[in-house]
């Protein structure tokens, strides 16, 4: 099976495309605008996505973890069975224009950093996000359903009318946190008062 840099061969857009080729450890794709594109089974483990824009894609079964992504963007991109851990998130860069949100369903993402970005509206559905870094991230109107959130770091987040109603063991210092309007239920309520030292039993 052609590599990724196979199939990609030198140009710098592709639209429509299924692109099934991995890219090896520390292996750099770079100024490449893929569009609408299906990426799927194979693995960019290590790899580096330097100024690579993936709008309106579908990512399904990859491996991105530690994946690298400086100066890449990603507007509208449904992620499905991914496996991403320790990946950098917060190396992507803030186009000119704000991108549609991304959607995140049955995906692996322990570990990850999405440290000062920007993910309003963003969908996190059946995911493992356990140890994520959320600091600083801009999370208006997220979505977070059926996923674990144990260990994850939410200082400085803006969580205005997140629904993490589905979201389960997070603890979440609202002292330190923009919460207005964010929705949990009656079991994600407990990691609002863990920081207090509030026993509900």
């Amino acid at each position: 099976m052609p590599s990724l840099l196979e199939q990609v061969d030198g140009r710098t857009s592709i639209v429509d495309e299924v692109l099934t080729g991995s890219l090896d450890d520390r292996q750099r794709l770079t100024g490449v605008e893929l569009i609408g594109c299906t990426l799927r089974d194979a693995s960019w483990a290590g790899g580096i996505l330097s100024g690579v824009s993936l709008e309106g894609c579908t990512i399904e079964r990859l491996d991105l973890s530690r994946v690298r992504l400086p100066d890449s963007v990603l507007d509208g991109c449904t992620f499905v069975g991914c496996k991403a851990l320790a990946t950098s998130w917060s190396m992507l860069r803030e186009p000119m224009l704000s991108p549609d949100p991304c959607t995140w369903v049955d995906c692996q993402l322990s570990m990850g950093s999405f440290s000062g970005l920007d993910l309003t509206g963003a969908r996190f559905e059946r995911c493992v996000l356990t140890d994520a870094d959320f600091d600083g991230a801009v999370l208006k109107d997220v979505v977070i359903d059926e996923c674990s959130l144990g260990g994850s770091r939410f200082v400085r987040a803006d969580l205005t009318g997140a629904d993490l109603r589905g979201a389960r063991d997070y603890v979440i210092d609202v002292r330190e946190a923009r919460v207005e309007g964010m929705r949990v239920d009656h079991i994600g309520a407990l990691g609002l008062l863990a920081p207090f030292g509030i026993d509900v039993s």
